[in-house]
């Protein structure tokens, strides 16, 4: 019977030793059961969450049409799918063309014992990830809440020193001088064509624009705050901008957002 390997580890703490065995146990199982390996799909560093945002296994869903090989082989059903509705969904996709799913570290019968096995066994790896996940969410928000870095990037002006934000002195005086740019009366887009002018580049090394620009006009990290997850812990990193500068900038923000609308009003 043809046979397809798919493999697959997410980036939390696993790498490429982890296929290494997986494709070892499952290439072991095939010679045991008289199976031809033909292919494998292999997604490496890829959450085993919804189906679609993995490559190599939408492309064996959409090769199975072919009926070039029969079964997937799997290390374990949790490889496949990490929530019952995937499971269901590609399974009968998989079913249609002939296709069936095979555990080699998992003895599932083929009678009425064996759908109940495997419903167990997918029950299982649901509950297991979702319990990962509120773990990782409860560790980042303590995280969060220490003023620790959680890895989400830094925003211009700071530098993470020792796992915590630290002002970035070649950076900081660009923002300071983008706020006393817009405040003197400046346009936006003056500004962004002053700063590509000079070379100068975002926190995520690309070239200004206006909606980069506001961005760092509306950060309120650079008042201290720290943000994760819509909330503002004060004092969470070193201050930026002063409360008053911030404040000027808001005010004209507004007042050039209503000016914006009224000239929309008037010309529609």
């Amino acid at each position: 019977m043809n046979t397809v390997i798919y493999a697959r580890y997410s980036s939390n703490a696993q790498s490429e030793q982890s296929i290494e065995g997986q494709l070892k146990e499952c290439y072991s199982y095939a010679e045991r059961n008289g199976l031809t390996v033909t292919a494998e799909y292999i997604d490496r560093a890829i959450s085993g969450g919804a189906a679609e945002n993995r490559p190599e296994f939408m492309r064996m869903i959409d090769d199975s049409a072919s009926m070039s090989f029969q079964a997937i082989l799997v290390y374990q059903l949790d490889r496949f799918a990490r929530n019952r509705y995937d499971s269901a969904t590609y399974k009968a996709r998989l079913r249609k063309n002939g296709v069936r799913v095979i555990s080699a570290r998992e003895t599932i019968s083929e009678d009425a014992s064996g759908v109940l096995t495997e419903a167990i066994l997918e029950g299982m790896a649901e509950y297991f990830s979702r319990e990962l996940s509120q773990k990782i969410k409860r560790g980042l928000e303590i995280t969060a809440q220490k003023g620790l870095y959680t890895g989400n990037g830094a925003a211009l002006g700071y530098k993470i020193v020792d796992r915590r934000f630290a002002i970035d002195e070649e950076a900081a005086p660009i923002v300071r001088n983008i706020f006393s740019l817009f405040l003197a009366g400046n346009r936006m887009a003056d500004i962004m064509h002053y700063l590509n002018a000079k070379g100068l580049k975002t926190s995520k090394g690309n070239p200004y624009n206006k909606n980069s620009i506001k961005r760092i006009l509306t950060n309120r990290r650079y008042l201290g705050y720290y943000i994760y997850g819509g909330a503002e812990i004060p004092d969470g990193v070193p201050k930026i901008i002063d409360d008053e500068t911030f404040a000027q900038a808001q005010e004209l923000l507004g007042k050039l957002h209503r000016k914006d609308k009224v000239e929309q009003d008037e010309a529609s």
